[in-house]
């Protein structure tokens, strides 16, 4: 069993390329520590055998990097990475644990800032009470695939939605192929809410073939059909905060009162958001320690 089994853990799939970084602060501003900084990777069980040791990068200033190859993470379950290193001839170590999940190639596609809203959903399943670490019931059945490869896939069933379910029609992506990458900075709380109300729409789909109690001589089964009822009342919470979200959303892209518009082609015509730049190389997640 992990030794930290309840406690909240970045996240990497299998086979999945990540970055981690560290960056030291002395008196407020970046500054080195005083020699190599040490990055190991372990198992974060009794054993914590060891998966590597080695030197972190120095990019910059106070910033040391280590990127975790496929091979690495080609073993799901807890890890632990630690990082060693001296502040003012004291040794430090700062841990920060990881979570090696199952294949997610829908969700190693992802630019960054899709995956901050993936994280975002996730988070607000990852303490029901059904499965013993995290998530909803359906992750202990053998052929559940509820995790963030699923989200990834429902994020676009979300972006398609935002896009078609109100005037005026837009052709928003979840990574600009093809259109405008949806526009995260501004609207990013609103995409939040369509991945969650997507995800709760799932969850009531999964349960609705679950069976009666059978119950006697033979073996009896939990009837779980009350769940689907239960996720229908939070999915009737949540759908008018994402409905009055979704009207201030397609009146801003109306662009109504805005006369250079109308002179290109009016509100049906071409208008549309900038497209924006995307950048698919991985990002390190940044530790930051104040000294």
């Amino acid at each position: 069993m992990a030794t930290d089994e309840y406690t909240d853990r970045a996240y990497v799939s299998r086979y999945g390329a990540a970055e981690f970084g560290l960056r030291v602060m002395r008196a407020g501003v970046p500054g080195d520590a005083d020699g190599a900084v040490t990055a190991t990777l372990q198992h974060d069980n009794a054993a914590a055998t060891e998966v590597f040791s080695r030197a972190a990068d120095h990019p910059g200033t106070g910033e040391y990097l280590v990127r975790l190859t496929s091979k690495e993470t080609a073993t799901p379950g807890p890890y632990v990475l630690v990082w060693g290193y001296e502040v003012d001839s004291v040794q430090e170590e700062w841990r920060v644990w990881l979570e090696v999940g199952k294949a997610a190639p829908e969700y190693d596609r992802l630019t960054d800032e899709m995956k901050g809203i993936i994280e975002t959903s996730w988070n607000r399943f990852s303490d029901l009470f059904d499965f013993a670490t995290e998530g909803p019931h359906l992750q202990t059945y053998v052929q559940a695939n509820f995790g963030r490869n699923r989200l990834a896939q429902l994020l676009r069933i979300a972006v398609g939605r935002l896009n078609t379910v109100a005037q005026p029609f837009q052709s928003y992506t979840i990574d600009g192929d093809g259109g405008a990458s949806f526009p995260i900075e501004r609207w990013g709380s609103l995409l939040e809410s369509a991945l969650y109300v997507e995800c709760l729409r799932h969850l009531i789909r999964s349960y609705v073939e679950q069976p009666e109690v059978q119950s006697g001589s033979g073996v009896s089964r939990l009837d779980r059909r009350d769940y689907k009822d239960r996720w229908e009342d939070v999915l009737g919470v949540e759908e008018p905060v994402l409905k009055q979200q979704l009207e201030h959303f397609k009146i801003a892209n109306m662009g109504l009162g805005r006369a250079r518009v109308l002179v290109s082609g009016g509100v049906w015509g071409r208008w549309g958001p900038n497209r924006l730049p995307l950048s698919h190389a991985a990002r390190p997640r940044w530790m930051t320690r104040m000294y």
